[in-house]
């Protein structure tokens, strides 16, 4: 019996724990029994900031649309040996569809040679930038994995993603249209002229790639 009330009079002593972590466990069952039926949120933030401002004259006179499938694959080495690990690889092909946009970012130079005869002299063709495709810009056509590949690192498909849309990659194509973005320019200049004055004569200097 003396042990049965030091037991009981502890009880009573700690009944105020007690109804809490009753409390505690009802609201987790409840949360546990109402959670199927509800649905998840994400919050998400951005922040931008303004780094300069700059005037341009850049004119686009080719637009290239271009589909380009990429492959990168990745792998375990044993560092010591330098060999790869057998089934380690990890491989992603990806389908990119975007338009490399090719001009001038200089001003031209323009001189008068006589009343009827202008000296159009073009700067150099430079990549504008890129635009990607408004509904079919990016798509993981295929992501696959050996047996052994758990321990090696995914492909960095944004990187991938990202070199394959910078400058230096687009310059190949200023070389390889050369002839379209001069007869495009020439039409251009002639659009802005030859209504002014239809006997005009445009001597035009294109750039050398």
């Amino acid at each position: 019996m003396v042990v049965f009330k030091k037991v009981s009079s502890k009880f009573f002593k700690w009944k105020v724990p007690v109804w809490t972590v009753l409390f505690i466990g009802i609201v987790i069952i409840v949360v546990s029994l109402i959670q199927p039926f509800t649905t998840s949120q994400a919050d998400s933030q951005s922040v931008s900031m303004v780094k300069y401002l700059k005037e341009v004259n850049e004119h686009v006179f080719l637009n290239v649309g271009i589909e380009s499938v990429e492959t990168k694959t990745e792998k375990t080495q044993i560092p010591w040996i330098k060999a790869d690990v057998p089934l380690s690889k990890k491989k992603s092909i990806i389908i990119l569809t975007y338009d490399a946009k090719l001009g001038i970012k200089q001003p031209v130079s323009i001189k008068e040679i006589s009343p009827k005869k202008l000296r159009i002299e073009i700067p150099k063709y430079e990549v504008i930038g890129v635009e990607l495709d408004e509904e079919h810009p990016y798509t993981l056509y295929d992501t696959s994995g050996e047996l052994l590949s758990y321990s090696t690192k995914d492909v960095d498909t944004g990187k991938l993603v990202t070199q394959k849309l910078s400058t230096k990659q687009q310059e190949r194509y200023l070389e390889q249209y050369q002839e379209q973005l001069n007869n495009s320019a020439k039409e251009y200049y002639e659009s802005l002229f030859k209504p002014l004055d239809e006997e005009i004569e445009l001597e035009i200097i294109y750039p050398e790639q």
